[in-house]
């Protein structure tokens, strides 16, 4: 396995995720010897380019167990119901859709993150993503100096992130708007979004929180190896890609904005800007593999903390994060 190509399975090759994850194992050259394309019966008969070669989009399930590593790019419900077939047969499964997230025995990882090596040994791995990765990725360091005591989050979503679909339905709902139409019936948002701000995504739970936010807190603790309370608050965008986030982080000891941007400097997977002329934004994350983190500031209440702002593109991040993480399992087998 170490020396040749892999058959390399992708279940929802054609959604977002699926796309991103595609061109990000093109990219890295990732030796693939065989693409097994699956997708739901909507998408059956398209083909994918991979390399110079086309590969049908198959809707069989049993074709993955043919595969020598396997990706999951669906919605949980359905990496949940095909993944034990695949654990029986040994095949290794890496999980982008953070269905088994909450369940501690499954390794939750980031390439850029700290972990044990043989976590890669899993069956199942988590991969992280979407907001927790980013925002791991830029609290880790401070973390490690000073202690986090509590975080307190703004997400601010594009519509990529309820994957292809996502997009669509606010590119139709906008060339509407545009057009003086009516707006076309919402089947992926729970109203439209177009031009607005949706503030909460999710089903909510009996606190008010939303299920999403609840995991989002928790991946984040996960990621960190802490317990750290983790109050988040997510609003839907009407933009297409590029996640924002406005962090409130109050440290068990105080930290000097110098020392805090100097650590920000140096973290694995994060690129900071300093002058305010150069404070990221969402648009400018599109195809960049990491956290733009700008707009550093103290507490102005003059607890121990800073404020910052975070950019993402959550697709391109969780997908590179795969990939890696799949590279790394290969070094160690």
């Amino acid at each position: 396995m170490a020396n040749l190509g892999l058959r390399v399975a992708v279940v929802g090759a054609t959604g977002a995720v699926g796309a991103e994850l595609i061109s990000v194992l093109a990219e890295r050259r990732f030796p693939v010897s065989e693409l097994i394309a699956l997708a739901t019966e909507h998408s059956v008969g398209e083909e994918i380019e991979f390399r110079d070669t086309s590969y049908c989009v198959e809707l069989n399930p049993e074709r993955i167990g043919a595969a020598d590593v396997a990706f999951f790019c669906t919605p949980p419900g359905a990496a949940l119901e095909m993944m034990p077939d695949l654990v029986e047969r040994q095949v290794p499964c890496f999980d982008l859709s953070g269905a088994l997230s909450h369940v501690a025995d499954v390794p939750l990882l980031a390439a850029d993150l700290e972990f044990a090596p043989e976590s890669l040994r899993a069956p199942v791995v988590e991969v992280a993503g979407g907001p927790a990765l980013a925002w791991a990725l830029a609290l880790a360091p401070l973390d490690r100096e000073v202690g986090l005591r509590r975080i307190q989050a703004q997400s601010l979503e594009a519509a990529s992130g309820a994957g292809r679909r996502g997009i669509e339905s606010l590119s139709a709902e906008s060339i509407a708007l545009f057009n003086q139409r009516d707006l076309p019936d919402t089947t992926v948002f729970d109203r439209t979004v177009a031009f607005d701000c949706i503030p909460l995504i999710g089903e909510s739970e009996d606190n008010g929180a939303t299920r999403r936010e609840i995991a989002i807190g928790r991946d984040v603790g996960r990621l960190l190896g802490t317990d750290v309370p983790c109050a988040v608050q997510c609003v839907r965008v009407p933009t297409f890609s590029g996640d924002g986030a406005s962090l409130t982080i109050e440290t068990q000891v105080p930290l000097s904005l110098e020392v805090a941007a100097d650590l920000l400097r140096k973290a694995p997977g994060v690129d900071f800007a300093a002058g305010v002329s150069q404070v990221p934004t969402t648009r400018m994350t599109t195809g960049r593999e990491a956290a733009l983190v700008g707009r550093l500031r103290a507490d102005p209440t003059g607890g121990p903390g800073v404020w910052m702002w975070i950019a993402s593109d959550a697709l391109r991040l969780t997908a590179v994060n795969a990939v890696r993480l799949a590279e790394a399992r290969r070094e160690i087998a």
